[in-house]
Order: structure tokens, then C-alpha cells, then sequence
């Protein structure tokens, strides 16, 4: 056989094949469901025995369309004689994939104990994961002037995440079809294909909010379940004034701290000073881009600053470092800055349609958008709903509606929540008033807990007493109080990590 006929036979094969597989997927039918043996092995290696599930779910319930997605999952068996109903893990963003999540030692740890109770069944929720489609966004570098000003990146943000949107549409994908509702109802398909006569759930931070469809649209299925972190009704804007108190509770504690107070005897004062200095004179760093491996010069003002701290308030490892980048930056020191900055640049991207439509889906009222605008004026953290401002959904075609607010849980399911006092994304406060709706239920409020409390031995414990029925009202967990870097072990930090 001649080349070109070898060509042309190997690419009869490939079509052959490719339809095949079509055809296949094309006799796939809802509620259909796959399991095989699965290795699951977390990031530091350990393997263990598991079963691999793909569910077929329909896309847009409330359409005449037939189009199916896919949903991935992996089901840890229980080590109990008579396990309970299977725990199904809802991870958080909206959009972090459950299975990857659970690879994270910490948190496999809390699965692995779970098994002593139950199934746990790790979800990659729709649009997520090994879940198809995956509705993740291309990846390609923003400009250079990204963090110079506010408008520089809502503008590069916007058209990311427009463009994103764009390209998942012309795959075919509908989606006003991912939010909080469709997803619940793939939790009720879920228990249905594997034959549970009820299931239990555990979520944290946006898998909370997937916890509450679920408890409104299919609460008689449900046995248990566990919110930590929690989002509540109405809370998708932050408020200002939520997140500049944080700023004050940790320039408090750290005016305590002997380590740093002597350089940084006031936190909030010197985080003021520095973003001034920054807004009225941005400066050029020199940063790798991860995609090109190639230094780049970036225009860095004071946008970029708040929004690492945006994201910094999200986890409580960050805050030790804090007062020592003020300082240095201050100082006219910028490289801690350019380390932070290198990692913001090179995570930069629009954000997943999946995550979008979730959010959109849910919207949030005029008063709670109005207050948020009320705060800003001269807070610290001003622009904490700038990816809000442009009315992102509409730039994606996708509608914010006020009326698709979700009312006020109502459920008798035990439900455990689990708060830190040092999380600004979802204060105890806010999981108080869901709780307003659930009479059996417990909080357990973790002092000096930031937005991940799961990843406690303490904390896993109460959960894991709570899933075997124990009464856990009443339990006390605390954390040590953060403890701040001196100036030079956080610059020594920051040159250890960019050597490795």
C-alpha cells in the first residue's frame, strides 16, 4: 500500500471511528448511567480503589431541547457494615470541580473519615471538572496595562469573559441552562440513577448556595447535610463595609503582634497610604508570563493592589504577609509586589460562562446593589463588586433578573453550618440568617476561622460526628490568632517561592 493510500485509509478509520463514537452518544438517553473501577490519587500520592460514574443529565430541563451533557463523579466506598445515605461533596466558586478539590490531602482527609459513615460521592457539577463540557475559558494573556486602573481591567475583564461566552456558544452549549436550579435537579437525578432512597450533602461557600436549591426543590430526599462557608439569599454583592472590617481586625491583631508591630504599628493606616501612593504614581514591574515563559513589563497602580487583596481576604494563609508588603511597598521596595502581581497576571482570564450563568441566574436586588454603591464612597474596599459594574451579565447575553431571587430556605433536614469569625466572603452573620429556616440545625463558628474551615482535623470532626447522628450543638472550635511575618522572613518567603 502506497503512502497516500495509507493516508487515506488511516483517515477512513479516524471518521469511521469518530462516528462510531457520535453515534453512540447520540443513543444516550437521560438519567442514563456509567460506572467503572477507578484509581482515585490525590496530589501527594496516595491511591485508592474507587468507582468512576458519568450520568447523563438533559442540559435545559425547561426547554424542548433533547441536547444531553454529562456528569462526572467518583464514589469513594464506605468502610461502615451498614453505611448511611451516600454524602455527596459540593465544591465551591461556583465552578472548582469537586473531584479535583478532593485530591487536596486536606481535604481528602475529610472524605476519607466520611467513609466511615457513608458512600462519598466527590461531584463534578455541570460545566465543571471531568463533567463535559467543561466550560472552561481559552487561555490567553491581557494587556500590560491590565492593573494600571479601574477601567483598564473591567475593560480587559469584560471582553475575556465576553469572548469566552462567545466561544462556548458557537459549541453548541446553552448557557441560561447552567444555574443553581438545574444543578439541584442533577443532584435529584443523580440519587435517582444510583438507586439511593435518599442522599446527604456537603458543601462549602457556592456549594452551600447548591445545598439550598436542593433543600427548597427536593428537601424529602435529602437526609443531611452540611453548609460551611455559607452564601445566603441576596449576598452575590459584597459589601463594602463587611470586607473594611476584616482590614480592621487584622490591623488590630497585628498592632499585638510583637513581630511586626514595631514597623507596622497601624495596618489600615499604612494599607490607605499605599493605595494612594500607587493611584497617584503607578509603577513598572518586570514579571514572567507563565504562557510565553517570557518577562513582560506591567503598569501596576492601584487596582491592582486591591484586587490582590480581593483575593487575599479569601484565605486565611495569605494574611502573615500582609503588613510586611504594605511596608515594603511603602518603602519604594516592589519586590513582594511583583511576586503577587506575577501570579494575578498569569491567573488573569475571562471568567467560566458556567460560573457567569450561575450567578446571573441568581442576581441580586436594586437595594442590595444600592447599599453595596452607598458603601463604596471612600471605602477601602471600593471597587469589591468591579466585575459587577459593566452589568457583565448583559455584555454575555446572559439576564440578570431580581425576580429569580430564591426566597428564604425552609427545611427540617438536620443541617450542620460551619462559619470562621475572619471570613469576609461568607460572615457567620450571613450563615445566621439562612439558618432562620432550618430549625434542626446547629452552627459551629470557629474563632479566628477564615473562608476554609474544612481543612481542620477539628472542624472534620464535629462534621464527621454530625453525618453519624451525634448532637454536635454546643461544640467549640478556635484557631490560633494569625501570626504576621517580620518585613524580612516574608521578602525571604517571596524569593523561596519564585526559586522553586
Amino acid at each position: 500500500m502506497n503512502k497516500f493510500a495509507s493516508l487515506v485509509f488511516c483517515c477512513l478509520c479516524v471518521a469511521l471511528s469518530v462516528a462510531a463514537v457520535n453515534a453512540q452518544e447520540a443513543r444516550r438517553s437521560a438519567g442514563q448511567l456509567l460506572i467503572e473501577p477507578y484509581v482515585f490519587k490525590t496530589f501527594d500520592g496516595k491511591e485508592i480503589p474507587a468507582d468512576f460514574g458519568r450520568l447523563w443529565v438533559r442540559e435545559n430541563r425547561d426547554t424542548e431541547s433533547k441536547r444531553l451533557i454529562q456528569l462526572a463523579f467518583v464514589r469513594l466506598k464506605s468502610t461502615a457494615t451498614q453505611p448511611g445515605p451516600p454524602i455527596v461533596w459540593l465544591a465551591g466558586g461556583p465552578g472548582v470541580p469537586g473531584i479535583g478539590m478532593a485530591r487536596v490531602p486536606v481535604y481528602f482527609r475529610l472524605f476519607e473519615r466520611l467513609r466511615e459513615v457513608s458512600d462519598v460521592i466527590l461531584l463534578d457539577q455541570r460545566g465543571t471538572g471531568m463533567s463535559t463540557p467543561n466550560l472552561e475559558c481559552p487561555k490567553v494573556s491581557p494587556s500590560l496595562d491590565v492593573f494600571e486602573n479601574e477601567d483598564k481591567w473591567l475593560r480587559a475583564y469584560t471582553t475575556m469573559t465576553r469572548a469566552c461566552a462567545e466561544h462556548w456558544r458557537t459549541q453548541g452549549v446553552d448557557l441560561a441552562a447552567y444555574t443553581s436550579i438545574a444543578s439541584a435537579d442533577d443532584l435529584e437525578d443523580l440519587r435517582l440513577a444510583i438507586g439511593a432512597e435518599r442522599i446527604s450533602l456537603i458543601g462549602h461557600s457556592y456549594g452551600t448556595v447548591l445545598a439550598q436549591a436542593a433543600l427548597r426543590r427536593h428537601s424529602d430526599h435529602l437526609s443531611r447535610t452540611v453548609l460551611a462557608n455559607t452564601g445566603g439569599t441576596d449576598n452575590l454583592i459584597s459589601l463594602p463595609s463587611v470586607w473594611d472590617l476584616l482590614i480592621k481586625k487584622l490591623s488590630y491583631l497585628a498592632s499585638m503582634d510583637a513581630t511586626i508591630n514595631k514597623a507596622v504599628p497601624d495596618m489600615e493606616a499604612l494599607y490607605r497610604r499605599v493605595l494612594d501612593k500607587l493611584e497617584r504614581n503607578p509603577v513598572s514591574l518586570t514579571v514572567m508570563d507563565g504562557r510565553t515563559k517570557r518577562p513582560v513589563r506591567l503598569r501596576v497602580g492601584k487596582i491592582s493592589l486591591q484586587w490582590l487583596m480581593r483575593l487575599a481576604m479569601n484565605d486565611a494563609r495569605t494574611y502573615a504577609g500582609l503588613p510586611a508588603l504594605f511596608y515594603t511597598i511603602e518603602q519604594g521596595d516592589y519586590s513582594m509586589l511583583a511576586r503577587r502581581v506575577e501570579s494575578l497576571y498569569n491567573d488573569f482570564g475571562g471568567r467560566s460562562p458556567m460560573a457567569n450563568a450561575i450567578e446571573c441566574a441568581a442576581g441580586w436586588s436594586d437595594g442590595r446593589f444600592a447599599q453595596a454603591q452607598q458603601e463604596a464612597r471612600g471605602a477601602l474596599f471600593s471597587n469589591v463588586n468591579l466585575q459587577w459594574a459593566s452589568d457583565i451579565c448583559k455584555s454575555t447575553t446572559l439576564t440578570k433578573n431580581a425576580s429569580t431571587l430564591q426566597p428564604r430556605v425552609w427545611s427540617t433536614v438536620p443541617t450542620l453550618f460551619v462559619s470562621g469569625t475572619l471570613d469576609t466572603n461568607t460572615p457567620p452573620f450571613q450563615a445566621e440568617e439562612v439558618r432562620w429556616g432550618l430549625p434542626n440545625s446547629a452552627h459551629l463558628i470557629v474563632e479566628n476561622g477564615g473562608h476554609e474551615t474544612l481543612p481542620s482535623g477539628e472542624v472534620q470532626s464535629v462534621v464527621v460526628d454530625f453525618f453519624k447522628g451525634q448532637d454536635v450543638r454546643g461544640r467549640v472550635v478556635a484557631f490560633d490568632r494569625p501570626q504576621f511575618l517580620s518585613v524580612e522572613a516574608a521578602k525571604a518567603q517571596a524569593t523561596a517561592a519564585v526559586r522553586r
